[in-house]
């Protein structure tokens, strides 16, 4: 049984969520831009590059989760909102069981595919092999600490913990870059960088457990798993894998392709304009990852509350993230040159302006794929994303191999406009309380489009200041009355 008994999440309390997520977020960004400057010089491109995948496998290869943390989030957050909490710890423990075995699926496949990963897909240096096969070995070995930290984490957001959430990923997000810069000072090799960041992530898997265990008694004492869970678990979290797998795939395979078309230096051209975009994506990371369970759980009990928290949360996550990207777009490039100098500012600054234009784009799509996750229906976004991965396959060979790196950023917004206008037709078809707020999106992603590259058009220092700050206002003006909405609404629903 849980700890506490379980009310409705007003949203004073997403909002304090909101923010502890996003403070959890943030720390890693600053010493991101104090580091990866420090590791570039140190590692060299092709190298840094190396560590740019490496990055990611660390942090996404929780997608071998094959979407049961998810599924564990939706379901615990509905036991909890209906009252029914009798069978929690059969269920987490079943969930946590699943997990850890297709954890070892998962780290079987990178560490019988490491030779092709290393001399085929990523075409590494000879002088690099040996340390790459390393690195990877030691990913395949910490694949199951990373996925079974997802259940850990399912817990906590379905208990409303993003405070305790927060205070975990603060020091492993700002150990991410911190951990490569001390192996740096003994040695370059990227085997080394991998094995500390490993050593981080099981120092926080068990922080997470310890705080899952205080937010769920029932987890602290081994409970035998039931196979009636296993269904409910697997059939929804059968189709969040396949949005697990293919989304970040999409969203990822990009560095890949520049590695084994372009090179591995040409990666590091890709990436370090794009590892800033992500950053700035804790705003809406902050601000999803609450609105989640809690839509989940009104889902069930309260369909005004669902369509308030879509509405309102996601007016307020476009106005919110808007001036920021914007401010990219209008001085992105004066800061790219002055953070790495001027070789990068010639050769990163299109890619800047393309991603940044697809992240907005992003960010409007976000809403749509939670409330349909929400809903109970994973499947359709799944199949909207193995659509979209076919013709984005073919996109990102054909406009790498034309435009270079610039057109694998190319191709990569045209699938995120594709995905954004999928996902809101979607809506629209199987949530009819939803559908006049989607039709409205379709209009506002076309508008945001031709907004966002007129910004690239605006040349003067004057105009350019004139009309972030014009953004900014408007953003305020808007976002303001949004929240203030959505606080009456969702307070007036959970009396």
């Amino acid at each position: 049984m849980s700890r506490h008994s379980y009310k409705p999440a007003s949203s004073r309390l997403l909002a304090k969520n909101a923010v502890w997520n996003f403070t959890g977020l943030i720390a890693p960004l600053i010493v991101a831009l104090y580091a990866i400057p420090i590791l570039i010089e140190g590692m060299g491109s092709e190298r840094f590059g190396l560590l740019a995948v490496i990055w990611v496998g660390v942090g996404y290869f929780s997608l071998f989760d094959f979407g049961l943390g998810r599924a564990l989030t939706k379901l615990v957050s509905e036991r909890l909102g209906s009252g029914q909490i009798s069978d929690l710890g059969s269920l987490i423990w079943t969930a946590l069981v699943v997990l850890f075995a297709v954890s070892l699926v998962g780290s079987f496949l990178i560490a019988t595919c490491n030779a092709i990963l290393v001399e085929r897909l990523l075409d590494v240096n000879h002088t690099l092999n040996d340390e790459a096969r390393i690195a990877f070995y030691l990913l395949a070995v910490g694949i199951p600490v990373v996925v079974l930290t997802t259940g850990f984490i399912g817990v906590l957001e379905a208990h409303q913990q993003f405070k305790v959430i927060a205070k975990i990923r603060m020091p492993l997000g700002i150990f991410t870059y911190l951990g490569p810069l001390l192996t740096l000072q003994l040695t370059p090799d990227v085997a080394w960088a991998t094995g500390i960041l490993l050593f981080g992530r099981m120092v926080a898997a068990i922080f997470y457990y310890r705080a899952a265990c205080k937010a769920e008694h029932s987890l602290a004492k081994f409970i035998r798993p039931q196979r009636l869970f296993i269904k409910p678990l697997t059939s929804f979290g059968g189709w969040i894998t396949v949005t697990n797998i293919i989304g970040p795939l999409m969203t990822y395979m990009d560095r890949f392709f520049i590695g084994a078309i372009t090179g591995l230096s040409a990666v590091t051209y890709y990436v370090t304009p794009y590892e800033i975009l992500v950053r700035l994506q804790m705003v809406s990371q902050a601000i999803v990852g609450v609105i989640f369970p809690a839509v989940s759980s009104a889902y069930v009990s309260n369909m005004e509350r669902f369509n308030a928290l879509y509405v309102q949360g996601s007016k307020v996550l476009y106005w919110l993230m808007l001036p920021l990207l914007s401010g990219v777009v209008l001085f992105g490039p004066e800061a790219l040159e002055f953070w790495l100098g001027g070789e990068f500012h010639e050769i990163s600054v299109p890619i800047l302006y393309w991603l940044s234009i697809g992240w907005m784009v992003n960010i409007i799509a976000q809403p749509a794929s939670v409330i349909l996750q929400a809903a109970g229906r994973p499947d359709l976004t799944a199949k909207a994303h193995m659509v979209e991965f076919v013709f984005y396959s073919i996109g990102l060979v054909l406009l790498l191999k034309n435009f270079g790196i610039v057109g694998a950023a190319m191709a990569w917004v045209i699938r995120v406009v594709m995905d954004t206008l999928a996902l809101n037709c979607l809506v629209m078809r199987v949530l009819p309380v939803a559908k006049a707020h989607a039709m409205r999106t379709i209009f506002v992603t076309i508008c945001t489009i031709v907004f966002m590259a007129a910004l690239v058009w605006v040349e003067s220092h004057y105009f350019r200041a004139l009309v972030l700050v014009a953004v900014i206002c408007s953003s305020l003006a808007f976002a303001v009355p949004f929240a203030r909405t959505f606080i009456r609404k969702s307070h007036a629903n959970s009396i």
